[in-house]
């Protein structure tokens, strides 16, 4: 399976931080999305932040090694 079709694949939990509700996105939709919404109450979390660009980079790096 090549690089592209695990990040499709491999799901991620988000937390939302105002109600806690838990959804699934795929590492590939957190790399393309800037924002998240949850779906219960919807607050916006911005995925561009240092924190979730460096969580979802290591999302990547972990697909990468599972690639090869």
């Amino acid at each position: 399976m090549d690089i592209d079709n695990l990040l499709e694949t491999v799901e991620a939990k988000v937390v939302c931080g105002q109600c806690g509700n838990q959804t699934t996105r795929t590492v590939a939709w957190l790399k393309t999305n800037g924002i998240y919404e949850c779906p219960v109450c919807g607050d916006e979390m911005d995925l561009r932040t240092q924190e979730w660009t460096d969580r979802i980079q290591g999302y990547i790096d972990a697909c990468t090694s599972i690639d090869k």
